[in-house]
């Protein structure tokens, strides 16, 4: 005899995707460098002395082995994997020293509400991060922060070829490239979407820094946080709000994972 299964009344008070939060990826990227890498060394040490302790209860119960030999290969084990993870902290310390800046600039991001300004934390778009991204009557910015420890003369400036220089020193990398290349993924976006072309605005954040300003023209602009409220409010208007509903309604479907 079949028996009419009970129907589920019920249902989940939040459903759906829910947005990213800031500096969701760094946090992602920490766990995989803990998963992936860390937790290899430790398990690693964990078998050596588990073989070493193995080898002494044989002795204690009046076997023949030799636990000398597994304890000499369990502290060689752990001292290779001990540097092995001494290595790994600095890894760390900048990813949450990076998740604290984005963390730190989402909050004065999202002040700019008052003025309109909707905000979207950790957007990937092509498998890309893009650390932040504000719509709002001054355009769209597509926002990359740089959280570094503070050396040498404490200012961001550029040099005589326009390159990036961070306390006195030439930049690893290239920060005003990857500010550029945020921004064009996010206009790449917008312009499959609406079928015209928005032009994203490059920012560049370092929270802490005395930022220089260049000495010629350029297309990214270069911030510290106490300037970020000061430079939306002075953003000449090119938005009207049905173009802000538009846009903000595709970035938070890009938004939610």
């Amino acid at each position: 005899m079949a028996f009419e299964r009970k129907k589920n009344t019920s249902r989940a008070p939040v459903e759906g995707p829910m947005r990213r939060l800031p500096g969701q990826s760094i946090r992602e990227e920490r766990e995989r460098l803990f998963d992936d890498r860390v937790m290899g060394y430790f398990f690693a040490i964990l078998v050596a002395w588990l073989f070493a302790f193995w080898q002494w209860l044989y002795k204690w119960v009046g076997s023949k082995p030799v636990p000398e030999v597994a304890t000499t290969v369990a502290v060689l084990i752990s001292i290779y994997c001990a540097y092995r993870l001494w290595r790994f902290r600095s890894d760390f310390r900048n990813l949450n020293l990076a998740e604290k800046g984005e963390r730190r600039v989402s909050e004065l991001l999202r002040v700019l509400r008052d003025k309109d300004y909707i905000t979207f934390d950790d957007l990937v778009l092509n498998n890309c991060n893009i650390d932040h991204v504000v719509v709002g009557p001054g355009g769209v910015f597509a926002i990359e922060t740089k959280a570094r420890s503070i050396f040498g003369n404490g200012r961001v400036s550029f040099g005589d070829q326009g390159r990036l220089q961070i306390g006195g020193r030439d930049t690893l990398g290239d920060p005003l490239k990857q500010a550029r290349t945020s921004a064009a993924l996010v206009s790449g976006e917008l312009d499959r979407y609406l079928r015209r072309q928005i032009w994203v605005i490059p920012v560049l954040i370092f929270p802490g820094w005395q930022i220089e300003p260049p000495k010629f023209g350029n297309d990214v602009f270069v911030l510290n946080e106490r300037a970020i409220s000061e430079f939306f409010k002075s953003r000449p208007a090119k938005l009207n709000s049905s173009e802000i509903r538009e846009i903000c309604s595709h970035l938070d479907r890009s938004a939610r994972s």
